[in-house]
């Protein structure tokens, strides 16, 4: 500031004019501006004990130890000094910088104006550009601390009895450059056998604390290698969405192909076996697919996928499912073609394949007998579907006007299967969909026909079963009430008609098939449900009126058709923020022509719910439900009653508090059950107390 008022009154003496000596003052100061610290890190990412260097000019050298230096909102001015003339370093001493993206900031310290503001990137300490953590850690306790039965009979199996439950997990994400790594995994226990993950396939052998899932990945360009549960297939008639453990390979070849590979186990597993799922290589999955865009300028216009399938499967069965399965060999070629319009206003969808299926011969099925062994078949399957968008935002009396049509048709030829995805063989289907919405108001159609017995085997059934649906719904509280305030006298209206006709539509001789007039279906289904309901600020009040019937139509069986009608009320109420109450009350009556029988229930239900602080909870619920008939043939009557005290506490952690919940559930159920043809009757009453408690760490 000397230096610039003892220019400027030199310059009035010698009477330069104003002009001159403003444009001498800009110069001074944009020659300051440019001579600003220069950082040696720049737009790099830096480590986090690393040493930061800034380059300083003679007269900033002067001057720097008035500076304050912050590095985001941190004070490190204290960190600062001069190492050589001209050079500041920045050491971190007791802590590291914290990583991210951040900045430098210098201030003159007299003014606390800034001097440069520099961009600081820094590495976590793994040596990441990012780096996210999500653990997952939970601990609950339930058991059953009382029961007590009016027959002596237990409630349960087990009795009285007390549970322990862990799941814990962990996700992750780091990345460098174009380098992205990811990581996760999920395990599992009870301190329960019969609860283990494994106790449907191993029992008693099954471990208590399990491995659920896990999952890594590594990343790069366009690039990506993944090991562990993964999920592979786009074709639906080949392989969709085929889940199990292995390796999987995605890697773009250029900005028009991409390429997919996997190779996973043959059936879903967990635990801590195999764990790369390829242990046994008669028992795996291989799927190749390429895909292509074949309009470059445009991705998504037209896109074809080519998918090959070999897999092997053994005879086992998942770890979940109590199935007896058998042995599968599957060896197929699958094509997909997807398209789009740029508007997306009409897209469609090909799907092709072509599949060679085998069942082995398993000695384990065959049991020492002498079977034929089943001969392999290749057989192909198709699929199209078609989506337009005829009106999009189109003006109809005032409002705005959208329709929609879908269009698909499936054929799989018979004897068709595949190892990677849910396929129905011998069968040929086609629907159509129609919605529309205008004001607020929406309506869908639908309707498809599906046949079997493509071959037209003369000794089998051939079925037609076509279904079609129509469901509508009106906003009437929007358009009797004012623009901005909907009418609470008004209901909302939902209908929906659906009907479904099922029969045979060919006559196999009753001498070769076996299958008489009598056995020939022929059905007709049809139910129409009408809903009201009213939003009434605080609360709600709906009620809905269903009319169903069965018609069936086959030889012998003309008068064996049912009427059906039911009622269905409820009520829905807030009375503020800390109680609401919710009840339904339900009725139905149902005819069988044949037996002149009617048949009658009705039922109800009150729940409860009291929140009289952010952690004091209650829950309590009241239910009815009784059965009889007009002749007084059985009766049946079903009374039950719970209530529910819980609490939300916090528990001492180590970076924070940990969230907890405690309960206690109090139970009753009555039940009485009389059959007069049989002359039975029963009943009982049965009391129970359970209780619990969980801990979530992170």
């Amino acid at each position: 500031m000397r230096t610039l008022n003892t220019l400027s009154g030199a310059t009035r003496r010698k009477g330069l004019p104003q002009r001159a000596l403003a444009a001498c003052v800009g110069l001074c100061v944009g020659a300051v501006a440019a001579q600003a610290p220069q950082a040696d890190f720049g737009e790099r990412w830096v480590a986090p004990d690393e040493t930061l260097t800034l380059r300083i000019d003679a007269a900033q050298q002067a001057q720097w130890r008035q500076w304050r230096v912050f590095a985001g909102t941190s004070d490190v001015t204290a960190l600062v000094r001069l190492a050589a003339p001209g050079v500041l370093e920045i050491r971190p001493l007791a802590t590291a910088w914290a990583p991210g993206q951040g900045e430098l900031t210098v201030y003159d310290g007299e003014s606390w104006s800034e001097i440069v503001r520099l961009p600081l990137k820094v590495l976590t300490r793994g040596g990441f550009e990012s780096s996210e953590l999500t653990p997952r850690l939970s601990l609950q306790g339930e058991g059953r601390a009382g029961e007590r039965r009016s027959d002596g009979r237990p409630l349960t199996p087990r009795g009285e009895h007390g549970d322990a439950a862990l799941a814990a997990g962990m996700d992750w994400k780091g990345t460098r450059g174009d380098t992205t790594w990811e990581a996760g995994f999920n395990v599992v226990g009870n301190s329960h056998r019969g609860k283990a993950l494994r106790f449907s396939a191993q029992g008693a052998r099954a471990p208590k604390v399990d491995l659920a899932d896990y999952r890594v990945a590594i990343g790069l360009g366009g690039h990506k290698l993944e090991l562990g549960h993964l999920s592979a297939g786009n074709n639906a008639l080949l392989a969709q969405g085929f889940g199990s453990r292995g390796v999987g390979l995605q890697s773009r070849l250029g900005e028009r192909f991409d390429l997919t590979l996997h190779a996973l186990r043959g059936s879903g597993v967990v635990g801590w076996d195999d764990l790369s799922g390829l242990d046994e290589d008669r028992h795996r999955v291989h799927l190749l697919s390429l895909g292509v865009e074949l309009v470059a300028s445009r991705p998504g216009a037209l896109r074809a996928e080519l998918s090959l399938l070999d897999a092997s499967i053994l005879p086992e069965a998942a770890f979940n499912a109590g199935a007896v399965p058998d042995a599968e060999q599957s060896r197929g070629l699958g094509l997909r073609l997807a398209g789009a319009l740029a508007s997306g206003r009409l897209s469609g969808e090909l799907l092709l394949a072509r599949s060679r299926f085998n069942n082995p011969f398993d000695p384990t099925l065959a049991v020492d007998a002498e079977l034929r062994p089943v001969e392999p078949v290749t057989r192909n399957a198709l699929s199209a579907s078609v989506q337009w968008q005829a009106l999009k935002q189109a003006e109809f009396m005032g409002q705005v006007l959208d329709v929609a049509l879908h269009l698909k048709h499936e054929r799989a030829a018979p004897l068709y299967r595949t190892a990677a995805a849910q396929v129905a063989p011998d069968q040929e289907a086609t629907r159509l969909g129609l919605q529309a919405a205008v004001g607020g108001a929406s309506a869908q159609l639908q309707a498809g026909t599906r046949v079997d017995n493509l071959a037209r085997v003369a000794n089998i059934l051939r079925t037609r079963t076509d279904d079609g649906s129509l469901a509508l719904n009106l906003p009437l509280p929007a358009w009797m009430g004012d623009k901005d305030r909907p009418s609470a006298a008004w209901p909302a209206l939902a209908w929906n008609l659906q009907r479904t006709h099922q029969r045979a539509v060919n006559a196999p001789d009753t001498l070769n098939s076996g299958i008489a007039a009598t056995h020939r279906p022929d059905q007709l289904s049809l139910s129409r449900q009408l809903t009201l309901s009213w939003g009434l600020g605080p609360g709600s009040i709906a009620y809905g009126l269903t009319r169903s019937s069965v018609d069936n139509r086959q030889v012998g069986r003309e008068q064996a058709d049912f009427h059906r009608l039911a009622h269905q009320g409820s009520v829905n109420w807030s009375f503020g923020d800390k109680l609401r109450l919710g009840a339904t009350l339900s009725r139905g009556r149902q005819l069988s022509t044949e037996t002149g029988l009617v048949s009658r229930t009705l039922g109800g239900a009150l729940q409860v719910g009291w929140q009289p602080s952010d952690r004091w909870s209650v829950e309590a619920s009241l239910s009815h439900d009784g059965a009889d008939d007009s002749r007084d043939e059985a009766r049946n009557v079903n009374r039950g009653a719970q209530l529910q005290l819980s609490r939300r506490f916090g528990v001492m952690g180590i970076a924070k508090p940990l969230a907890g919940q405690v309960f206690i559930r109090l139970g009753y159920q009555a039940q009485s059950e009389r059959s007069t043809p049989f002359a039975t009757t029963s009943a009982f009453r049965a009391q129970w107390v359970d209780a619990g408690l969980s801990i979530n760490f992170f």
